[in-house]
């Protein structure tokens, strides 16, 4: 049950979104950006990184939610190194280059002073721009916010078999404010 009252018994983040609809076209604004507008990562790597630092922080919801995102623009191979990296913390099956990426990220989640000039170094030596990495970091940032927001609202998580929809839902029809 959540600790305040929503307008709406959605799961997750719906549920607050809706509260503050002010501040959700800002939330939804910045998810659209940083997960689908053209970049230097293709959209199922973005989505991987925010399925991983929600992994990481523990937030059950957000977790799952871009996990089914990732899945709908992976094919089946890196899919299955999806789940891999969810289930057990194992990165391989993905490039040199998403591997440093998914470190970066767990350093930077773990402490806001974690990230190094070492992960950097092995992030550009497997290939990284300048812009993955910003990518990266802005991920791994804006998604410990949203799974602050998730959890420290108290929000329920979703029915197993809403996720695959509203990974399919956010592949097809994005982020953008006014779309749920």
């Amino acid at each position: 049950m959540p600790h305040i009252t929503l307008p709406t018994d959605a799961p997750g983040i719906r549920g607050p979104l809706a509260f503050r609809p002010d501040a959700a076209k800002h939330l939804l604004g910045l998810a659209e950006t940083i997960l689908r507008q053209p970049a230097s990562l293709e959209p199922g790597e973005r989505e991987t990184i925010a399925a991983w630092t929600s992994h990481l922080n523990g937030c059950k919801f957000c977790m799952k939610s871009h996990a089914a995102a990732a899945r709908a623009w992976l094919g089946s191979e890196r899919s299955a190194a999806l789940d891999r990296l969810l289930a057990a913390e194992d990165a391989d099956g993905f490039s040199p280059k998403m591997q440093a990426l998914l470190e970066l990220s767990r350093a930077l989640q773990g402490c806001v002073l974690g990230v190094t000039p070492e992960h950097v170094a092995r992030a550009r030596a497997a290939g990284a721009s300048d812009h993955d990495i910003h990518d990266t970091v802005l991920i791994t940032a804006a998604f410990c916010m949203y799974n602050r927001y998730v959890e420290g609202l108290g929000t329920r998580e979703a029915e197993e078999h809403e996720y695959e929809l509203t990974g399919r839902r956010l592949r097809d029809q994005g982020y953008a404010p006014g779309r749920d």
